[in-house]
């Protein structure tokens, strides 16, 4: 059995407001699969965390980890660099090309005036 993903408990609440059911109680079935899955995050995801990368790829054969420096949840949307790993994963899900990681600078954050 899987333990509950970090950081969603806050949607418990949420299911009870919308009446949403229980699910059935395989939905905490571990997923075993040697199919290619690329796991990709963003470093300050403050949903879902990066480390949800590596957790649910434990168990894929075939996954490739992939975090993100500096972006959030939805890097797919946010980062050209998530874009070009994910087309690079679909040429060759083996080996998808991570360079453009070596090019992302942190953001320039202030402190005060």
């Amino acid at each position: 059995m899987q333990a509950e993903a970090p950081l969603l408990t806050f949607l418990h609440p949420d299911c009870a407001v919308w009446n949403v059911p229980a699910a059935a109680p395989s939905i905490r079935d571990v997923t075993r699969s040697d199919i290619p899955t690329l796991a990709l995050s963003g470093a300050f995801d403050a949903q879902t965390g990066a480390d949800n990368g590596p957790y649910v790829a434990r168990t894929l054969g075939k996954a490739k980890v992939v975090t993100i420096p500096y972006e959030p949840h939805v890097v797919f949307a946010t980062s050209k660099c998530a874009q070009e790993i994910t087309v690079s994963f679909f040429d060759n899900p083996a080996a998808p090309k991570t360079d453009c990681l070596n090019t992302l600078q942190p953001p320039k954050f202030e402190t005060g005036p």
